[in-house]
């Protein structure tokens, strides 16, 4: 899978997910990955676990300086692991 293509298919899952949920904080955890995903995604990593490791980072870096609770923090990172994991599973 080219970094396009696993990017797209991280961006399609959480757009699918804001779409579909009725919970609040999943659409803001949604909403939060799909802007650091973009970032990380503008930088044309050179691979798949770059730009993992690219949102990561900037996930780290956010969450030093925003003021979210520690429940917000727990749900955006399990929502990107499971994004994650969902984008490289093989269709």
């Amino acid at each position: 899978m080219t970094p396009n293509d696993y990017s797209d298919s991280l961006h399609n899952y959480l757009l699918t997910q804001e779409q579909s949920t009725d919970d609040n904080d999943r659409l803001f955890y949604c909403s939060y990955l799909l802007g650091h995903l973009s970032l990380a995604a503008s930088t044309e990593p050179a691979d798949c676990d770059l730009l993992d490791d690219s949102v990561n980072l900037s996930l780290e870096s956010a969450f030093a300086v925003d003021r979210l609770s520690d429940a917000d923090k727990a749900g955006i990172a399990a929502l990107w692991t499971e994004t994650a994991n969902t984008a490289r599973k093989p269709t």
